[in-house]
């Protein structure tokens, strides 16, 4: 993965920011910037009166999932990076046949790559049954589809980091459900990866929906037990592959770059840009409390060991590592100052930074943030390990090199 991500961009500096921060009342003074900002590059507004629920759970996410679409009335549109038929991909499918064979609006983008010749029979099947499976033109290892977007009937989104797949039922990671205007603007994401895939097919008509109050249950006691958000004010942030603008990586500049007393990541996949890495050293300098969790074992290992070549710099700076010690780790998050949380498929490398089609959620919210923030430490303290100088400066020599080594063959891509 990181060796594929050559073609280091413009700074963020060069964003030309044409929108009037002090028109987004809705957002609190000093992140006016970053949605205006934001809204310069994506052209996608903050919309206020949305529900939202964090999902971190995957066994709550996918059930809650499939009664979604098993619900659905109208229409179903997924944007998935990897759909495998396994016995979960199987289970999606079969709902997704009987929902197209009774009239809905059923409709599949996947990645290329990821779409093995297994899958590509199943979508097939749902083809033949009414609905429309699109494979999304990526190319080698670049320029991909890696966005995990579900919207039901127009008034329910789902997005995060889980594909559709058996083994995140055992991975530790975080989907978000939404309802309100901003699902409009998660269908806009859709349309582009649809538009890329089948340029022929037309377009779906999002329209926005009205502000919500609380959130409707797709089956009555299907989110009985869930943490309902409600009124909160979203900002739908998609980087399109290719696209020069850079929102995603801009968004976490601005963030690390801006945050006064702390700023908490989760994400699994380095090494991130230079620019990042200085920014998150620079704030660790000025005393702001930053802290990463990243996983005790990697699925990419030649990510694991860049990573650990650049713990040094991290630690000297103050940045403090926790390691992920309950299996697999995959969450794509962060939260900051008690006011920004975000959350999507974007990972901390220069492949989503860059290249690939990615998407996150923006939510300026002081009640959401201060939880996340709350799981965030106690993850630190309960299901994590932290990384210390002392123990870096004790590792063998043959680590030591191995790790240089790795990252000498990534220099051209840091």
């Amino acid at each position: 993965m990181v060796f594929a991500a050559c073609g280091y961009r413009a700074p963020m500096h060069s964003t030309v920011v044409t929108e009037d921060p002090a028109r987004f009342t809705q957002v609190r003074e000093e992140y006016r910037p970053l949605a205006a900002m934001l809204s310069s590059d994506t052209g996608l507004d903050p919309t206020e009166g949305n529900s939202l629920s964090m999902l971190p759970d995957a066994q709550e996410y996918f059930d809650l999932l499939t009664s979604e679409l098993r619900g659905a009335k109208k229409s179903i549109y997924l944007d998935f990076y990897r759909i495998r038929m396994d016995s979960l991909g199987r289970a999606v499918a079969d709902i997704l046949k009987e929902q197209a064979a009774c009239g809905l609006d059923v409709r599949i983008v996947v990645d290329n790559i990821e779409a093995k010749k297994g899958d590509r029979e199943v979508f097939a099947e749902i083809r033949q049954a009414g609905g429309i499976a699109e494979i999304y033109p990526s190319i080698l290892t670049a320029l991909r589809d890696h966005r995990k977007i579900a919207i039901v009937d127009d008034r329910t989104a789902y997005t995060g980091g889980r594909n559709i797949q058996q083994k995140y039922l055992q991975w530790q990671d975080c989907n978000i459900r939404l309802q309100g205007p901003c699902v409009a603007d998660l269908g806009q994401a859709y349309n582009e990866d649809q538009r890329r895939a089948a340029p022929a097919l037309e377009p779906v008509s999002f329209e926005p929906a009205a502000p919500r109050i609380q959130s409707d249950s797709p089956e009555g006691s299907a989110l009985q037990g869930l943490k309902i958000y409600s009124g909160k004010t979203v900002q739908i942030v998609p980087d399109t592959a290719g696209d020069r603008k850079l929102p995603i990586r801009n968004l976490y500049e601005w963030s690390i770059g801006n945050s006064g007393r702390y700023f908490y990541l989760s994400n699994p996949y380095a090494p991130p840009p230079a620019s990042i890495a200085r920014a998150m050293e620079d704030a660790a300098r000025r005393g702001v409390d930053v802290r990463w969790i990243v996983p005790a074992i990697n699925d990419e290992p030649v990510e694991k060991w860049i990573d650990e070549a650049m713990y040094p710099e991290y630690l000297k700076a103050g940045v403090r590592i926790f390691e992920w010690q309950e299996g697999r780790f995959h969450t794509k998050q962060f939260v900051t100052d008690d006011y920004l949380t975000v959350i999507g498929s974007a990972n901390m490398d220069n492949l989503s930074l860059f290249m690939n089609s990615e998407v996150m959620v923006a939510v300026y919210d002081s009640q959401l943030a201060t939880d996340m923030r709350d799981a965030f430490l106690s993850d630190c303290e309960v299901k994590c390990r932290e990384v210390t100088l002392d123990e870096v400066r004790r590792w063998s020599v043959f680590r030591r090199l191995w790790n240089w080594f790795a990252r000498v063959m990534a220099g051209p891509w840091l």
